[in-house]
């Protein structure tokens, strides 16, 4: 059989606008904030935003004027890497110090953007990501922060998406969402995997040198772990938008399980056994797809969703003599 790509959404106009509105939802969930509140604006000059997609997060992040890096300074810079092009908005609507770049994050980057970045922003790439590529990833973004520079990174997965009351159509749903992502070679559950991943990695400090963020050998150091949740959310844009946010997307995603078997059971290696698990099983999320798609006056389940948001910052070498520079760069 063919291998099958990892990611599990479409890269067409519709799914960009669908990536649009779920971005200005996600900010509402996230308390409007486009960077977590933690991270301090003033040295925030340049930025990339890894999986940019249609680059609506890197486009209101130089947009805003709470940072110094805004689109109108040219000494300021924007990067998103994204592995298609296909949803890149047209380079006449961004500003003249955005770049859009093609490229495949679990390769390495290429040198000019090495130790670049004040900020760096990953978000959702759990249906990008295989799970044996996490390592390369999380190496290679470390690679083109700065020393000092910030993380800020947003999971949500399937398994942190729930119903109430709990239907065998919502569990249908989300077993089947699961069940592609290990199909693919993801991982059912990034967040956890992605956190030990970043506290595992350290950096070898030489004698008469010290890092004054954390004081240990830690490359990175996670300074904020949150969990922001639909459920009870006091923005009236998350109450009113978590539903057909969620039935859109589970039904997507149920989309990427059912095209798959489909091209399995035309497939003539395929196994005649299997063949005929794989065609009801298609029929299953045929039938699940329809109901989330057109009959979502009819469902009564409360959806709801958590998101966790992980900051971290990259370590800092200075010469012990130095004490200035513990002040200028406090943990």
């Amino acid at each position: 059989m063919a291998t099958t790509e990892a990611y599990m959404l479409q890269r067409d106009s519709q799914e960009s606008k669908r990536l649009d509105t779920q971005h200005v939802f996600l900010c509402a969930l996230s308390g409007g904030q486009l960077v977590h509140p933690s991270i301090p604006r003033k040295d925030i000059r340049t930025v990339a935003d890894v999986a940019t997609g249609t680059g609506v997060w890197l486009r209101d992040v130089a947009a805003c004027a709470e940072f110094p890096a805004h689109a109108n300074s040219k000494k300021n810079t924007f990067v998103g890497f994204d592995i298609s092009p296909q949803q890149f908005p047209s380079m006449e609507t961004v500003s003249a110090n955005m770049k859009l770049v093609v490229h495949d994050i679990t390769e390495p980057l290429p040198l000019e953007y090495h130790e670049k970045f004040d900020l760096v922003n990953v978000r959702l790439m759990s249906y990008a990501i295989k799970a044996a590529d996490l390592d390369r990833v999380v190496w290679n973004v470390l690679q083109i922060l700065r020393p000092g520079g910030f993380l800020q990174w947003q999971e949500c997965d399937a398994c942190d998406i729930w119903a109430t009351p709990e239907t065998p159509m919502t569990t249908a749903s989300i077993n089947y969402v699961i069940s592609e992502k290990i199909a693919r070679g993801l991982s059912p559950g990034i967040a956890t995997s992605l956190l030990k991943m970043i506290q595992s990695y350290s950096t070898p400090i030489p004698d008469g040198q010290l890092n004054p963020i954390s004081q240990s050998p830690q490359l990175i150091r996670i300074t904020q772990l949150e969990t922001v949740s639909t459920y009870n959310h006091n923005s009236p844009l998350v109450a009113a938008g978590k539903k057909p946010l969620i039935l859109s997307v589970v039904a997507e995603l149920l989309g990427a399980g059912l095209v798959r078997r489909k091209a399995a059971i035309g497939d003539s290696s395929t196994p005649t056994g299997e063949g005929e698990t794989l065609l009801q099983e298609s029929r299953e999320i045929e039938e699940l797809i329809e109901a989330l798609k057109h009959g979502g006056h009819q469902i009564r389940e409360n959806w709801e969703f958590e998101m966790t948001w992980i900051v971290a910052r990259k370590a800092i070498l200075v010469n012990k003599s130095d004490a200035w520079m513990s002040v200028k760069h406090p943990a």
